[in-house]
């Protein structure tokens, strides 16, 4: 639905390149690692976490829930993780023998609705006109995207999470969380300029390496911790968020050539992961079809080929391109 709706419709309208249906408006996109905690519990080397002090090469893509003209102001902020040389096969047809697990967080730990059943009502009800009405009939959801709608003075300043819950090995479930560490120094927002968030990335990773610990929350009460009912929150104060590795993004330019370019050509998909980290409930499922079908989608009209990288793109600084350049041209 939302596919045929929002991503094809702005195809036919002529977007050029064809762009994600969500999570368009980029701020940034960066090279560097995913390393495992080192003296790792047993009980938590599960899966991508199965050895303690590996170190994966990744590459992150910044971005907010907002097309193009838009100000950056109040939107809803995430990040995708690409993690590379991941051993094992992964859940997503045809990418089984692929490389690489995707990692997907945003700026606040619930989902605006409970389950895939009130997603459709609630984009259909968007699309006919009737979303007030449908909010008004729904109290809960109006106000957690009132939530959303908050200041966010820096992507790397900010709290991330899944929101959405996985399985953490065969018998438990967990939520992500990604939390900064070590932030560079950056100018003070400035919430006049409608791309403000991307001119504070640009400029803190100029300044020196930003390190966010990355956390998993383990389901400890089932009854308090539900699977299916995305709106509700698993409090930490039933299960603190266990720092399981760290997500490394040394100093570089952002705005190098081909970087960003990059970026945008990555498919991110909550099931590109392994068995031990099989995402749950029925909003998870809703994704699966749907975040296939939109990069397939926006692949084929851009001309790009549809599959993973084999290799990790080497962070290699090329000289600036001519002005004027067009890509592909």
């Amino acid at each position: 639905m939302f596919v045929d709706m929002v991503q094809m419709g702005r195809i036919e309208e002529g977007q050029c390149p064809a762009r994600r249906p969500v999570f368009l408006r980029l701020h940034g996109v960066a090279h560097g690692s995913l390393e495992v905690v080192s003296d790792l519990p047993e009980n938590l080397q599960v899966g991508l976490f199965n050895n303690p002090g590996k170190s994966y090469p990744v590459w992150v893509r910044y971005a907010s829930d907002i097309p193009d003209g838009v100000p950056d102001l109040k939107s809803t902020v995430g990040i995708g993780i690409k993690v590379f040389d991941v051993e094992g096969e992964k859940i997503l047809t045809p990418d089984e023998h692929a490389p690489t697990m995707d990692l997907l967080l945003q700026n606040i730990d619930i989902f605006f609705v409970d389950n895939a059943k009130d997603m459709c009502e609630f984009t259909q009800a968007s699309f006919s006109g009737e979303s007030e009405q449908w909010l008004k009939e729904h109290p809960e959801t109006a106000e957690i995207l009132e939530e959303m709608a908050k200041e966010v003075p820096s992507v790397l300043e900010t709290n991330l999470w899944s929101a959405m819950p996985f399985h953490f090995g065969e018998n438990d479930f967990c939520k992500y969380k990604l939390v900064p560490e070590v932030v560079p120094t950056g100018p003070d927002p400035d919430y006049g300029d409608s791309n403000y968030l991307h001119a504070d990335l640009v400029q803190r990773l100029q300044n020196g390496e930003a390190k966010l610990k990355f956390f998993v929350q383990l389901r400890t009460n089932p009854g308090t911790m539900p699977i299916d009912r995305a709106t509700v929150r698993w409090e930490e104060s039933q299960s603190s968020p266990i720092h399981v590795a760290t997500l490394v993004l040394p100093q570089q330019d952002i705005t190098a050539r081909g970087q960003a370019e990059y970026g945008e050509t990555l498919s991110f998909h909550p099931w590109r992961t392994l068995k031990a980290h099989e995402p749950v409930g029925s909003i998870a499922e809703a994704r699966k079809v749907a975040y296939q079908a939109s990069a397939e989608l926006r692949r084929n009209v851009n001309g790009e080929p549809i599959g993973e990288p084999q290799v990790v793109r080497p962070d290699t600084v090329w000289p600036p391109a001519s002005q004027g350049c067009q890509p592909n041209q």
